[in-house]
């Protein structure tokens, strides 16, 4: 489904459905490493003798992030995470400001009070974001 909604988009855009857009797109959904930046897709594409500039990722990333496929994400760390923008549920990030380590939370509550906050502002609200920085476990003990 998100291969044809991105072969779409490209269409619409005048451009191609490339080899490298192919592989980028296919590491991006594929894989279990959730938010991966640029450099890491670039690192498991070179692993797999795969090679793509990393020009064509910065370029297909933002292609897969205007056709609303993908998620930009700001973990804090001069360079934005990606992460597929597939229907699940309503979730945060907490990031460890000391290792960098990335967990995802959700709450059943989280689109109710978004929704409120939302219309007690007149505000319709589409899409959100909610990153928590602090320190994790491991990260406490030291």
């Amino acid at each position: 489904m998100e291969l044809k909604a991105f072969q779409d988009y490209l269409n619409s855009q005048r451009l191609k459905f490339t080899r490298p857009r192919r592989l980028i797109f296919k590491e991006i959904f594929s894989s279990k490493k959730i938010h991966p930046n640029a450099y890491e897709i670039h690192r498991r594409l070179k692993r797999k003798g795969q090679k793509v500039s990393l020009a064509s990722i910065y370029r297909t990333l933002s292609l897969l992030v205007r056709c609303g496929l993908v998620s930009e994400i700001d973990f804090g760390e001069n360079h934005s995470h990606y992460e597929p923008d597939v229907v699940k549920v309503a979730h945060g990030h907490l990031v460890c400001l000391s290792c960098g380590e990335v967990k995802e939370f959700s709450h059943e509550r989280i689109l109710t009070i978004l929704s409120k906050i939302g219309k007690e502002s007149h505000f319709m609200t589409d899409k959100f974001s909610i990153q928590v920085f602090g320190y994790c476990a491991n990260c406490q003990k030291k």
